[in-house]
């Protein structure tokens, strides 16, 4: 159950910036509210802003970090960081990013977080809340890892974590309880940036072939009045001219092999003036 999440010197976030689910203590809208322990959370949360004010900056940065948990353990020596700092700044284009989440796991309350660049871990913490008091399990600085004796499953671990590799995901590669408790926690956050999400797209195929679900999707989009008129799914045989244009020869020619026969499903949009003109969006998914 998350709590609060924080960015910062990342992207278009040159300061930290940070996103809490803990409700006030207004009376209103209390079927929103519900309650894990002591804390008293938000169903849910709006983001709301003008276009490129960073709302999908800040769900990326939800991505990114869970990203980095979840792959670190496993990169070689060599591997970049995907991280990008705020670079209107030439000091915070040098400067780590900023990542930090607050969470519930079985009624325990974690924070864990790290800075990082492109090159290595350069700070990673995990506290957990034990009777209204925070106490730190371990901390990370240029100088070395210190392990407290609440986290005696890191013991020994610390010399076998790579610079680019984060002590808690290192932990889990040895089964540690803890942290093999958080990692799972992070496997299990999802988030979904739009339509064209990767893992989503044949889940919103499918629910547009249902006519119910079409429909009120049409209906949603003319309350828009952006002047779409007519929703359509279309169907098409693979072909060479639908697939990225940067992909080596003899890679596309066994992506076609390997494809075919295979059917693309493509949604479009028509926008009635005058005459209709049709706007091909780009979701594209092989059924």
């Amino acid at each position: 159950m998350i709590i609060e999440f924080t960015v910062g010197n990342f992207l278009s976030f040159k300061d930290n910036k940070s996103l809490n689910l803990e409700a006030t203590s207004i009376s209103d809208f209390k079927d929103r509210v519900f309650t894990v322990g002591s804390h008293r959370l938000l169903r849910s949360v709006v983001l709301y802003g003008a276009n490129s004010s960073g709302k999908s900056n800040f769900l990326k940065a939800m991505s990114i970090m869970k990203k980095i948990v979840m792959t670190s353990a496993t990169k070689s020596s060599v591997s970049k960081n995907d991280v990008v700092p705020f670079l209107l700044n030439s000091v915070t284009e040098k400067e780590p990013s900023f990542f930090e989440v607050i969470f519930i796991i079985n009624d325990k309350r974690y924070r864990c977080g790290f800075e990082i660049d492109n090159v290595a871990i350069r700070a990673e913490w995990l506290f957990v809340l034990t009777n209204k008091k925070e106490k730190n399990l371990f901390v990370r600085e240029n100088d070395g890892i210190e392990i407290t004796n609440d986290f005696k499953e890191g013991e020994g671990l610390e010399e076998k974590t790579r610079d680019n590799a984060l002590f808690i995901s290192v932990v889990d590669q040895f089964n540690g309880s803890i942290s093999g408790q958080i990692i799972k926690w992070f496997n299990n956050w999802v988030t979904i940036s739009g339509l064209s999400h990767e893992n989503y797209r044949g889940v919103t195929f499918s629910l547009l072939k249902k006519y119910e679900t079409r429909s009120r999707l049409l209906t949603f989009i003319k309350d828009l009045d952006l002047g779409f008129e007519e929703l359509k799914l279309k169907k098409m045989k693979l072909r060479p001219g639908v697939l990225p244009k940067n992909i080596p020869q003899e890679i596309l020619e066994d992506i076609i092999i390997d494809l075919e026969g295979r059917l693309l499903r493509e949604l479009a949009l028509f926008i009635k003036n005058m005459i209709i003109t049709e706007i091909k969006l780009d979701f594209v998914i092989l059924i």
